[in-house]
């Protein structure tokens, strides 16, 4: 598959943190996740709080997810707030997408076609762990851990590494990326604990 499935947009570069008791959560399409202490969030916050006050049905969730080019911000976390930071900011965000795959299967091979795909974008793209079946929230899910280097508007090096699960549910999927830096800003410690509270199902 050519097409680039997961979007590059959860990238911000501008000129340790700890798991909070707050959690986010979309009870209409299903997940929730501790959130971090102390990271600015931004989400589309109208639009959650309009789908709190209805009782939406499955082909209601979809066509909201098909009028947003198939792919919809639930949420993002940034360690910095990025009007104020200069370079690399490990970010967390969370978008639902729309899943045609029939199983589990295509579902695999579709994700690890996309995977492979950054290799088109950025020239030293390596898999620090290539695509492997693992479980989130108790749903069988698709995880891989990229390296690449993107250069910032002031034309700066910056290695990155972006962990991504992908958890089908229904007609859709979770699109779950955790961006950090290679050599700074390592978040690993904080991903892994945060991802352990995944909640998955309405």
């Amino acid at each position: 598959m050519k097409q680039l499935i997961f979007s590059l947009t959860f990238l911000l570069f501008c000129s340790s943190g700890a798991i909070g008791q707050a959690t986010f959560e979309s009870r209409q399409y299903g997940f929730a996740m501790a959130q971090p202490e102390n990271w600015v969030q931004t989400d589309n916050r109208e639009l959650l709080q309009n789908l709190g006050k209805f009782d939406l049905k499955e082909a209601e969730l979809q066509k909201l997810i098909s009028d947003h080019n198939g792919s919809l911000l639930l949420t993002s976390f940034y360690k910095y707030n990025p009007e104020s930071h200069a370079g690399l900011i490990p970010t967390i965000q969370l978008n639902v997408r729309a899943n045609a795959t029939r199983n589990f299967a295509e579902f695999t091979n579709l994700i690890t076609q996309s995977a492979n795909s950054f290799k088109q974008y950025f020239s030293d793209f390596t898999f620090d762990t290539a695509p492997k079946v693992v479980e989130v929230g108790g749903v069988k899910s698709v995880y891989f851990v990229g390296k690449f280097t993107m250069q910032t508007p002031a034309g700066e090096s910056i290695k990155v590494r972006s962990r991504t699960y992908a958890i089908p549910y229904g007609s859709y999927f979770f699109q779950l990326n955790f961006t950090d830096g290679q050599v700074t800003e390592d978040s690993s410690e904080l991903f892994d604990a945060l991802a352990k509270t995944i909640r998955i199902g309405r």
